[in-house]
């Protein structure tokens, strides 16, 4: 693997799958400037580091959908860092309910985070990502290719997400690489945001028997690290009992 390290502009890096591949990519070597909405939980990804590795994180409390504050959180991880080699807009959200039922509400919230949050933070990203001949890690999801019931809405955000991976491949093929990575069910509070309890009643036993968020991480590494041999343009992980 290329053991060059990068500088990862990464969102949604508070819980689950972004604190998981926080910590793997600066215990590796990278350099990562970690955003999200809730400073006490990075901080205690902070803590959760070996002192050796900590100078290699910084944090920054940041909502995708103010673009300002985004253009400025860009910089500010050039500025620590000295330059920007990858992007992992991962923050993202699900909320499921019939569509009969669901709340108008819930469903501009998963187009503004999981569709509008990721063009922002990869348009502010991009500048410094064609200078760097990057690479854009998005994180899709299995409903990026399927529609699943009582999910409609978060299936077509996903499928939003993988579209734009492919749009990175085709449009800046000679400058920005790009990944998308689309796991199955993972072990996170992500489930916990949707308010149907019956749905909630059904879906939380698939959830906990999930894959690990390391695991996850192991494959952001993996694109990463595979940079100047290959690019991994998508993968898709299901855990065991799928």
């Amino acid at each position: 693997m290329n053991s060059l390290p990068r500088i990862v502009f990464l969102t949604g890096a508070s819980s689950g799958i972004g604190a998981a591949t926080a910590r793997l990519l600066v215990q590796k070597g990278h350099r990562v400037f970690a955003c999200a909405r809730r400073r006490e939980k990075l901080e205690a990804l902070v803590a959760s580091l070996p002192e050796a590795v900590r100078d290699s994180l910084a944090i920054r409390v940041l909502d995708v959908l103010d673009v300002e504050d985004h253009q400025k959180a860009v910089a500010e991880c050039v500025e620590r860092f000295g330059g920007l080699d990858v992007a992992v807009p991962n923050a993202g959200l699900g909320i499921f309910d019939n569509l009969g039922e669901a709340a108008l509400e819930d469903w501009h919230t998963m187009v503004d985070v999981n569709v509008k949050g990721v063009l922002t933070t990869l348009h502010c990203c991009l500048p410094h990502l064609r200078e760097a001949k990057g690479l854009v890690v998005n994180i899709g999801s299995v409903a990026s290719r399927n529609v699943f019931p009582f999910s409609g809405v978060y299936c077509a955000t996903k499928h939003a997400v993988l579209a734009l991976g492919e749009a990175i491949r085709q449009d800046l093929k000679s400058e920005v690489a790009s990944t998308t990575i689309c796991p199955g069910a993972v072990d996170t509070d992500f489930i916990e945001q949707t308010h149907n309890e019956d749905l909630l009643d059904q879906y939380r036993p698939n959830f906990k028997k999930g894959m690990h968020p390391d695991f996850i991480a192991d494959h952001v590494l993996l694109a990463i690290e595979h940079r100047g041999r290959g690019v991994v343009s998508d993968i898709t992980l299901r855990p065991d009992f799928l």
